[in-house]
């Protein structure tokens, strides 16, 4: 047992407590060295504090000054027992209690990836005590353009260090954690096999969400919580009734194409991914929400504060603990989460009015309509009377969150893509030829009449077996994120080489789509656009390895509105591909 008894001058000089702070790190390294606890206590009549210090979870517990000597925390190893009184001996135990806390936290991630070296298991190179890999891996994001994805400096560092073995750890505590990188199909598809992994999200990441969607979502709520409402969305987006929307998306994308065609017209550069995210808001605003939003036209508070929320919240900012500090970022937030809510909860209002009107049912229905009418249903047979004219507050709080989910995921995942497929497009002419000839095949070689036959056959759009190529191959080479799982304490996922890799203590499993669909480890000629290796036979050695191509993920927990994603994407490249060329504008821009 270490004792250790405390009292400070009065009153106390500065070199006296710098003198007290280097004493109590000595005998806190030592203590946890020991896999000791630490005792605070503040002498007086008052209840103290008792901190146990360790690899787990901090405990406190309080106990009468008389009950010292019965302390059960003496029963449990070593302690630490420091006497302070007064208010510097307050603050002095706040301090080191926070000290203690944190120190125990960097001590068990550190310990952790020893442990694992020592194994001879795959970590990132240049770990160091106090920073662990956050140094290195701020070099890594240095070698790469401005701004660009740290996805991408993660998969840099799997391709230069870890191509055979096809994941790694690496030590981000105290951003997360001890996080496992995966860039391997056959790693991916242990995950997505293993019961206890497929369905778990990682804690981190609503943080990462919260001020998107504003709350829990069907992206990052427990396996519990998730699994009923993935039911009734995985019946609003299914093939049958994405097609039953294709008009709707195809007056929309007429918008998009006249703004096309008049900034055409004016032969000026233009930057095509913020006129695309306009569109692709609007459509989800027509075929989500059953709203016109009008964003290509002007202003909307939906999609202005999403548009807003987007450029404040930088994927990279999570990777700073200066952002935690950036009160003007939390406010811009707060504000525009506010304005979305209030704007969405008016159009639920409204939704669910024109529901319950609608007896026959003739009404167009959107995503939000089929929700609705699965809450309808719920509520009639728990009240047994259908007659609520306003919606509940719980459900309305968690539809708020899922269209504001489906609005970000929905327009920053498909603008994206349709600016990567024109790029793609116009660097590989044969590929637009071959494309547009489907399409004169498909549609006729009117391309006016091409709208209304779409609204009217619209199962047309999935005889397009070279536009889905094109589309595929697109989201291989840029794929809209990631995915992450929750380690669990049992689950252990080999490596390429066969090495048993715990998850265990590990903040999270995190897949790096933009490596996995490129590594020339998985894919011949990884960095070509080949959209023929999607109609190739399996015995060509184009033909995709299973599990390597992973743009909507796969598993229980895959993106829920794919078959929407793919048929938006085709429609697009319907009404565009046979009217514009698209012509890479950076060295006049720059």
């Amino acid at each position: 047992m270490f004792i250790f008894s405390l009292h400070p001058p009065s009153p106390p000089k500065p070199a006296d407590l710098i003198c007290m702070s280097c004493c109590l790190l000595i005998i806190l390294a030592e203590a946890v060295s020991n896999n000791a606890g630490l005792l605070l206590i503040q002498p007086h009549s008052l209840p103290f504090t008792v901190f146990l210090a360790s690899r787990h979870p901090i405990k406190i517990t309080f106990y009468p000054l008389s009950t010292i000597p019965f302390c059960p925390a003496l029963e449990q190893g070593p302690v630490v027992i420091m006497l302070a009184s007064g208010p510097v001996g307050v603050l002095l135990a706040l301090f080191v209690a926070s000290l203690t806390y944190s120190f125990s936290k960097l001590y068990a991630a550190r310990s952790l990836i020893w442990e694992r070296q020592k194994r001879g298991l795959p970590v990132a190179p240049n770990h160091s005590f106090l920073f662990g890999h956050l140094l290195y891996f701020k070099a890594a994001l240095k070698s790469l353009p401005p701004n660009a994805h740290y996805q991408n400096a993660l998969g840099d560092i799997a391709r230069q260090h870890f191509q055979h073995e096809g994941c790694y750890y690496i030590d981000m505590w105290p951003i997360s954690g001890v996080i496992l990188v995966n860039v391997s199909p056959h790693v991916a598809t242990q995950i997505h096999a293993n019961p206890e992994m497929s369905m778990q999200r990682p804690p981190l990441l609503p943080r990462f969400f919260r001020p998107i969607a504003g709350g829990p979502n069907l992206f990052d709520m427990r396996e519990h919580e998730w699994k009923p409402w993935r039911a009734v969305f995985s019946k609003a987006f299914s093939a049958e009734h994405i097609l039953s929307l294709v008009p709707d998306m195809v007056d929309e994308t007429m918008v998009y194409s006249s703004t096309l065609e008049k900034l055409a017209r004016e032969d000026s550069m233009i930057h095509l991914d913020l006129i695309t995210l306009r569109y692709t808001i609007d459509v989800i605003g027509k075929t989500i929400l059953n709203a016109h939003l009008g964003a290509q036209e002007g202003y909307n508070a939906l999609a202005d504060c999403m548009l807003s929320q987007i450029r404040w919240h930088q994927a990279n900012a999570d990777v700073s603990p200066f952002e935690y500090f950036n009160l003007i970022r939390k406010t811009v937030h707060w504000w525009n989460g506010r304005q979305m809510d209030k704007y969405i909860s008016s159009e639920l209002t409204k939704r669910y009015m024109e529901h319950k009107a609608d007896i026959h049912g003739k009404r167009t229905k959107a995503i939000i309509d089929l929700v609705l009418q699965t809450y309808a249903s719920d509520s009639h047979e728990a009240s047994h009377a259908g007659s609520s004219d306003s919606l509940d507050p719980d459900f309305r709080a968690f539809a708020i969150c899922q269209i504001r989910l489906f609005v970000f995921v929905g327009h920053d995942s498909t603008s994206s893509t349709i600016c990567y497929i024109m790029h793609l497009l116009n660097a590989n002419p044969e590929a637009l030829a071959r494309l547009r000839r489907e399409h004169d095949g498909a549609f006729g070689t009117e391309v006016k009449e091409l709208p209304s036959l779409l609204k009217s056959q619209p199962q047309i759009i999935n005889n397009l077996p070279y536009t889905t190529a094109v589309v595929k191959e697109a989201l291989r080479l840029f794929p809209p994120g990631g995915s992450s799982r929750a380690g669990k304490s049992n689950v252990s996922l080999l490596t390429d080489s066969g090495k048993s890799c715990p998850t265990e203590d590990t903040a999270a499993v995190f897949t790096i789509h933009t490596e996995l669909q490129r590594s020339p480890a998985y894919w011949k000629q990884p960095d070509a656009f080949l959209p023929d290796r999607w109609l190739a036979k399996p015995d060509d050695e184009l033909y995709p390895l299973k599990g390597a191509y992973r743009a909507f993920e796969i598993g229980p927990r895959n993106c829920v509105a794919q078959t929407f994603v793919m048929t938006e994407l085709k429609v697009v490249l319907a009404c565009l591909v046979r009217q514009f060329d698209f012509t890479p504008a950076y060295e006049e821009f720059d």
